[in-house]
């Protein structure tokens, strides 16, 4: 592709992009991420990685590992929804769990862009990736000129802060890659290391397996310690970002406008607080309806249930001894939440 042409695409899918409502958009090329494949082995040679991470190092740094025609990568940020706080004593669910799962939203943002591409007689072909692909999304939006990598492990924006979602869409064909890569702006800030529960940030390598929003989505049984991290937490962890100085705009925006709605809109804002004794009585049918199309369904009911047994023995709500009481007679303990029962006697 001539550098004319390499320039009116970059240009156009810019455009598109904003148009369809992403904060950031930035090209990069198909090298690996420099220096990347030691950190990752680093942590998982020290057992620190999240289970969910894919082993295969390679498929994580290099596109062309994954697929290889590919010549440029585009980085697209796309802004979580505006959702109300949990109120006092409910059990809260991060900004990116609020609403309709954050990847069907970007699949569907992303392949109108690509239509529009073809349409506009784009010369290739292209591949996507949201969230759950091989590639770590925030090394290449980095390289990409969206921002950097905060103390906190998030990608920040200038301007906007951290509170989005990533995708990356692979092209076949080259186009100039946009600025190199910014420099961190943390400086000497320790807000999210001061705040975060785990107390893992500003460590090497970063214990993903140790943060609480991890800590949330495991299946594995908890220590004593880490049932206490929960705090009030269903899903998710915010805190690292809350109190992150580049998203108080957000924040203060975000309350701004939620603070418009009257209680007799017909519009009801999205909230990050839930329930909780609904939430540990769940049935099939209320987690397909309230949890199932959000980013923390993908776990299934029985997670959400112990995570709010927890936080409720936490926050000592008498509440769960009844329910326990009624379901231990019964033998109707869901089995997730059995293993917790004996740290109640101890």
């Amino acid at each position: 592709m001539e550098a004319v042409e390499q320039i009116r695409w970059k240009t156009n899918i810019k455009t598109w992009g904003y148009e369809l409502g992403f904060v950031s958009v930035g090209f990069t090329t198909a090298d690996p991420i420099n220096g990347l494949a030691q950190l990752l082995k680093a942590r998982m040679d020290q057992g620190v990685a999240a289970p969910f991470e894919d082993k295969e190092i390679e498929q994580r740094i290099d596109p062309q590992a994954n697929w290889q025609s590919c010549l440029t990568v585009v980085a697209l940020a796309y802004p979580l929804p505006s959702t109300l706080p949990s109120k006092e004593g409910e059990g809260v669910i991060a900004r990116s769990a609020v609403g309709e799962d954050y990847h069907r939203v970007l699949q569907q943002k992303i392949n109108v862009l690509v239509q529009t591409m073809v349409i506009e007689g784009w010369p290739g072909t292209f591949r996507w990736q949201v969230d759950t692909g091989p590639l770590v999304e925030r090394a290449f939006a980095v390289r990409a000129g969206l921002g950097w990598i905060g103390r906190n492990q998030h990608l920040i924006i200038p301007g906007y802060g951290s509170f989005v979602a990533l995708a990356l869409l692979l092209l076949d064909q080259e186009i100039e890659p946009d600025h190199p890569p910014m420099l961190d702006q943390c400086g000497a800030c320790q807000r999210c290391a001061e705040a975060c529960p785990a107390q893992i940030i500003g460590q090497e390598p970063f214990a993903a397996k140790h943060c609480v929003s991890y800590l949330t989505q495991s299946k594995e049984v908890l220590t004593q310690v880490e049932c206490g991290l929960l705090g009030m937490r269903i899903f998710g962890c915010d805190t690292c970002q809350e109190v992150c100085p580049h998203n108080q705009k957000r924040i203060h925006d975000e309350q701004k406008a939620l603070s418009s709605f009257a209680p007799s809109s017909s519009v009801f804002p999205l909230r990050r607080g839930v329930d909780l004794l609904d939430t540990l009585n769940l049935s099939k049918g209320e987690f397909q309806q309230h949890f199932k199309t959000t980013a923390a369904g993908w776990r299934g009911k029985g997670v959400l249930q112990r995570n709010a047994f927890l936080v409720m023995r936490n926050i000592k709500d008498s509440r769960y001894k009844l329910w326990l009481a009624e379901r231990e007679k019964d033998k109707l303990v869901p089995p997730i939440i059995a293993p917790y029962l004996q740290q109640l006697t101890r």
